[in-house]
């Protein structure tokens, strides 16, 4: 009897044991798995990480393509306007050295020949200036307009001198000493030109007598 309670005892302790094993085994399982579960969610946050910073570096490659692209296609369209501009002006230099000498034959062949001999070579002379000038005008050359009368234009005209002629308004031209000449759309030589300026006691009493 006594060895049948102690069978029963032990029966009991053992069961008892396997229980325990088996809540044991089930909790370290769940362990486990909240542990597996808490690397992957790691897992899971550092390639969101990595994500977020290849997106960030992509943009600013982006961006830096892109401002290089702008910079390499303003630079293109800086040459391209170089190259036009230096293709449009391109005889400036030419003609610029050119203009004092037409210039002095125009002066001579508009002087008083003394005798028929000479007047035949400023016959021959004009000719010559008029097929210079002709050439010159095509290639873009053009005189400006600065005549007595007109006002001045500081924009293409300069003014070495100033007249005070009370019969004349201020900042009329009164003689014009040497001609300018403009290339294209730039002034190539301005016109050199006396600009009238009324004395200060002629305006005052201009003003009194209005």
């Amino acid at each position: 009897m006594a060895e049948e309670i102690k069978d029963e005892a032990l029966d009991e302790e053992v069961a008892t044991d396997s229980v325990k094993d088996a809540k044991e085994e089930k909790k370290d399982k769940k362990e486990a798995k909240k542990e597996k579960k808490t690397k992957e969610q790691e897992k899971i946050e550092k390639l969101e990480l990595d994500i977020a910073k290849l997106k960030e570096e992509n943009a600013k490659l982006k961006n830096e393509y892109l401002k290089a692209y702008a910079d390499s296609q303003n630079f293109q369209k800086r040459i391209n306007d170089q190259a036009i501009k230096d293709r449009k002006y391109a005889s400036q230099s030419v003609i610029g050295a050119l203009i004092n000498p037409i210039d002095m034959l125009v002066q001579i062949v508009n002087m008083p020949a003394p005798s028929p001999e000479i007047q035949n070579y400023v016959i021959g002379f004009q000719m010559i200036t008029n097929q210079l000038t002709d050439i010159l005008k095509q290639e873009g050359l053009a005189p400006i307009e600065a005549k007595v009368g007109l006002e001045f234009d500081p924009k293409c005209m300069q003014a070495v001198e100033t007249s005070a002629d009370l019969t004349v308004e201020d900042n009329i031209i009164t003689k014009v000493m040497q001609p300018g000449y403009m290339y294209k759309d730039r002034v190539l030589r301005p016109a050199m030109v006396v600009v009238n300026k009324k004395p200060v006691e002629a305006k005052d009493e201009g003003k009194e007598e209005k």
